[in-house]
Order: C-alpha cells, then sequence, then structure tokens
C-alpha cells in the first residue's frame, strides 16, 4: 500500500516571521563566518545544466517539523514563526533529484546547487513535445500544488499550555488539541503529528490515559497514534507517539511507546530495506537511548524520562534497529526544550544522524533561543537547516542557516553550524562515558571518589554484575551498559557531600563512607538489579495522594472547631 505523495520539503521548528535572511555558518578558532545566499537559487558557477540530464522530482521534499508546541495565551510568537516557516519555503527551492548516470560521470556539475526552480523556469521554455517524463511532472506538479510544491509538516508534540492551571487550554485537554489543530491547519500544508508526555496529562478531564489518547486521535481523525507516510519514490517518514501518563510506573513524563508499535516498527522498516533503495526518517517527541543529543542530567535523566522507554526494557530496541538497519536515515526529537546551538544537537550513529528540534513558544525555552528547523532533501542528501526566530536582520526579517549536509550515500555529515558558548555549553551538559576517554576504573577496589576530588571527578566502573556506575559534577550515575548513556542518579551531590565512595568485595558491593564519622552506608540495588532511584513517581498518584492530605487536614480543622 502507498501511503503519501510524491516528494517533499521538511522544516524542524520553532517559529517566527514573514521573509528571511538566508546564511550559513562555519566556525574557524572560535569566531563565526558566514557566507550569504541570494534567496532566489541559482546555478552554480561551475557549470549549466545539461539539456539531457534528466533531473526528477520522485525523492524531492521540504518539512516543517515542529518542536514542543506549547501554545501560549499570546500566540503572536507562534504565529510569527509560522509566517518565517512558510517563508523560508518560498526561499529555499526544492533540490531535484539527480538521475543515476549524470552522478557517475567524472565530469558531472555540482548537482546539488542546481534547485527545482532553476529546471522549472529552464523547462517553461520548452516545447512540451520536447520534454522528458520527469520535466513534465515538474511542470504539472508546480502548477497543481503551487509554492509549496512537495512540502509537508511533522508536529512531535506537546500542543497545549504548559503552566497547568486545571482548566480548557492546559495540555492533555480536548481544547489544546482543537487550538493546535487551528494553528497547524493555519500552515495549509499536509501533516501529521505525535503526542508528547504533556499530550496525555489532562487529568482534570479524563481518567484513563485511553481516554484521552481517544481524543487526541479524535481531533486529528486519527485511527492510530502512530503513522507512516510516503513522501517520496523511496523515501518515508515513520512517527512513534507515548501512550501512557497515569499507567507510568514512575515518572508520568517518561515517554513510552507500546509493544503494538514496536512491532509495527520493526514490520514497517524491514518492508522499506536499504536493498530497494529506501530512506526513512523517524519522529519521536523524545530521543532515543544511545543517539548521543544532548541531555538534561538534573531534569530529565534524574526523573527516568530521557529518552523513549527510558525506563523500559524496550529501551535500546531503536537503537539496534539504527544500527541493523541503513536505510534509516535521520531521527528528529524534542522534549528538551534546548536550542540548535550546542555542538551535540546534532549526532551520528553509524549512518544515522539525530537532531535535536527546538521550541518556539517565549515561555518555553531553556535558553533563550527560538528556533525551527528545517529539513531538505532529494535522493542524494538531507540539508539540515535552522530558523532563528528570534534574530532579526535590519528589515525585521529572521534568520536561516545551514546547519547540516547529510550524504545519504556514504552516511557523512558535513557540520556548519554556530556553536554555543563553552560556560552554557557546559550547564546542560551530561557525561556519557567512553571506550577510552581516560576516566574507566578497570579494576575499581577501595576508594574510588573522594571528597577531595568529589567535584571535579569523572570516573566510571563496572560492578561485578556488569552494571556500569560512574560520579559526575559530585553525584553518582548509572549509564546504559549497552549504550553507556545515562540512566539516572544513585546518589545525590547533596546526599554525596563529605562522604567517599567505595567499591568492596570484588567489584560486588556499593558503599559511601563518612570518613569523620567511619559511618557507611551500603548502596543496594533496586529489586530489577538496577542502581539509579526513581526519585519522581507517577503524577496521578502524587495528586491523589495530595488530595487525600488535604481532605484529612480540612477535616482535622473542622474537628478541633468543634
Amino acid at each position: 500500500m502507498r501511503l503519501g505523495c510524491l516528494a517533499h520539503s521538511l522544516i524542524i521548528l520553532p517559529f517566527s516571521c514573514a521573509f528571511l535572511s538566508i546564511s550559513t555558518s562555519t566556525s574557524f578558532g572560535g569566531r563565526r563566518k558566514y557566507k550569504s545566499y541570494s534567496s532566489s537559487s541559482r546555478i552554480a558557477a561551475t557549470g549549466t545544466i545539461d539539456d539531457n540530464a534528466n533531473f526528477s522530482i520522485k525523492d524531492t521534499f521540504n518539512l516543517i517539523v515542529l518542536g514542543d508546541l506549547h501554545l501560549e495565551d499570546d500566540m503572536s510568537c507562534h504565529e510569527e514563526a509560522r509566517d518565517d516557516c512558510l517563508s523560508a519555503l518560498k526561499d529555499l527551492s526544492l533540490l531535484p533529484s539527480p538521475p543515476s548516470d549524470h552522478k557517475d560521470k567524472d565530469d558531472r556539475i555540482d548537482y546539488q546547487d542546481i534547485t527545482v526552480d532553476n529546471l522549472i523556469e529552464k523547462n517553461q521554455l520548452n516545447r512540451a513535445g520536447d520534454l522528458s517524463a520527469n520535466q513534465l511532472e515538474m511542470l504539472l506538479e508546480k502548477k497543481r500544488q503551487g509554492i509549496f510544491m512537495n512540502s509537508s509538516l511533522v508536529s512531535l508534540g506537546d500542543l497545549g499550555r504548559k503552566d497547568i492551571r486545571h482548566e480548557p487550554g492546559d495540555a492533555g485537554t480536548t481544547k489544546s488539541f482543537v487550538d493546535a489543530k487551528d494553528f497547524l491547519d493555519g500552515f495549509s500544508l499536509p501533516y501529521d503529528l505525535v503526542t508528547g508526555n504533556h499530550d496525555l496529562e489532562g487529568l482534570d478531564e479524563f481518567d484513563t490515559d485511553e481516554g484521552n489518547l481517544q481524543a487526541w486521535m479524535d481531533c486529528f481523525e486519527k485511527d492510530k497514534p502512530y503513522f507512516a507516510k510516503q513522501i517520496g519514490e523511496r523515501t518515508l517518514l515513520i512517527g512513534l507517539s507515548t501512550v501512557r501518563f497515569r499507567d507510568s510506573p514512575h515518572s508520568s513524563h517518561e515517554c513510552h511507546a507500546d509493544d503494538e508499535q514496536l512491532e509495527w516498527f520493526d514490520t514497517i522498516v524491514e518492508e522499506h530495506s536499504h536493498e530497494d533503495g529506501w530512506r526513512i526518517c523517524v519522529f519521536t517527541h523524545a530521543p532515543i537511548m544511545g543517539s548521543g543529543l544532548r541531555v538534561l542530567q538534573n531534569v530529565h535523566v534524574i526523573n527516568g524520562c530521557a529518552w523513549m522507554n527510558h525506563c523500559s526494557p524496550s529501551r535500546s530496541i531503536f537503537i539496534n534497529s539504527v544500527k541493523e538497519n541503513p536505510q534509516i536515515k535521520l531521527w528528529c526529537s524534542g522534549h528538551f526544550h534546548l536550542s540548535h546551538d550546542f555542538e551535540d544537537s546534532i549526532s551520528q550513529v553509524n549512518q544515522c544522524a539525530f537532531v535535536q528540534v527546538g521550541v518556539v513558544g517565549r515561555k518555553s525555552t531553556r535558553d533563550e533561543k527560538r528556533q525551527t528547523r528545517i529539513v531538505q532533501g532529494n535522493s542524494d542528501v538531507f540539508k539540515i537547516y535552522t530558523i532563528n526566530h528570534h534574530l532579526r536582520d535590519e528589515d525585521k526579517n529572521a534568520n536561516l542557516r545551514l546547519d547540516a549536509t547529510i550524504d545519504l550515500e556514504s552516511g557523512s555529515i558535513e557540520m556548519d553550524r554556530v556553536e554555543q558558548d563553552i560556560d552554557r555549553n557546559n550547564w546542560f551538559r551530561a557525561y556519557r562515558p567512553e571506550e577510552e576517554d581516560g576516566c574507566y576504573i578497570e579494576s575499581p577496589t577501595g576508594t574510588v571518589a573522594c571528597e577531595k576530588t568529589m567535584c571535579g571527578t569523572i570516573c566510571w566502573w563496572h560492578m561485578s554484575d556488569d552494571k556500569v556506575l560512574g560520579v559526575h559534577e559530585g553525584q553518582m550515575v548509572e549509564y546504559d551498559t549497552e549504550t553507556l548513556s545515562p540512566l539516572g542518579i544513585v546518589v545525590t551531590a547533596k546526599e554525596m557531600r563529605n562522604r567517599e565512595v567505595l567499591v568492596v568485595d570484588e567489584s560486588k558491593v556499593l558503599v559511601l563512607l563518612d570518613p569523620d564519622t567511619g559511618e557507611t552506608e551500603v548502596i543496594h540495588p533496586n529489586e530489577d538489579g538496577s542502581y539509579w532511584r526513581k526519585y519522581q513517581r507517577n503524577k496521578r498518584i502524587r495528586l491523589e495522594e495530595k488530595a487525600r492530605e488535604t481532605a484529612a487536614k480540612l477535616w482535622m480543622e473542622r474537628h478541633n472547631q468543634k
């Protein structure tokens, strides 16, 4: 079954205004260097379009991917961002897919600088009888679709108001879904979406996750919370949703794809194989474990909600699928509300590029940046752009920059972007062990960290049961055995203060020692064998407990007055 249209252009968002100043940025010796581009694309000076070069739009696309939406009372930022995105689509002409014989020529021109607008302008001068089928298709699709030819949109969820007021419009309420649909419909583009952790937070309106999820699906006329959409002859978009909040065993904000989705995901990836020439782009609200993207250690890691299926045994299924399936080329996620200016806002594992998507709302950003991504693609390359809604030129046009170019055949990524200031860079960083980073303790015996070295110590080791623990920023962290991604906090910095960390009994026992008093505390593993503590409990349970405590307090006050 074919799942969609012929080809498209991708945008990943936070939003802003009408016209765009376009630049790419590179960093040399810590300085930023920009190369400007004209808003109307042109053919590279190194070559001209070969009359016999049969370029096509069969895998050509532009896509808008929205990060955490979080609609606000004042929608001016969101509406401005929507205008910015549509202006970007107008200014960034589609990249045509070159013919295979053209790519094999030793004397080929730089076809990446040829645009669909160039080709259409040239082909319009020719008689229809002199045009190839691909050239005719290009002209007809332009006439049929207009300026947004082969363009579409994906939303990564978290639609409603971030600050919960216990009223319609809060995240997870029917009104938040309706308002988000009105906003997304305003793009006048084909779109699809996945749920984020806050989209099932309508606790005042819905008693169950199933009811909350059904309301979301009803609003967007979906029969399933996940999707597959074909946007080219061999280009497929896949979206996976989180489906639980009230039923989460620990943090309600863990993004969890259920077994039904995981089985479907395996099947759909297998059906669109690398051998058959497919290119797959995946969209989830949270990133996957092992992706290498920047993570907030004291927000999402400590609460067990940093990764898709963070608290589940199935958490490694995603990265294993990436490693086993070279057709998975791109994986976009949001969740962290971080900008695109950090070095690890784009990462790579094997052939797959992982891309962090920021936010558009002023109340949602953690680092004062409001940004959207644009993904532009053809059969050869994906180009990742950022719209900087917070950066404007003298004419109030938003800045558009090229961050990365992905060669789909070789899997190489050419980075071309601005990096965040180092002091703020460190504030968000979560350490991830690497095999040869110089911090590994080969045979942990006795003291591995003490008060004098705690703040500056970065070390990690294996316990006898193969669990991976480490000390970073004065706290003890557990890391995933397979990917070495941070799983959670074992002992907080406050609890570690003035104490030493000991590993004894052939690496079987973990101990905290107060050197002044001699008191010791054994850190026992959990029932499942892990060491990290589940500090954030299910939100529904916490609210129910608070309600009972309030009821008891009111009863006591009335009773004492009698």
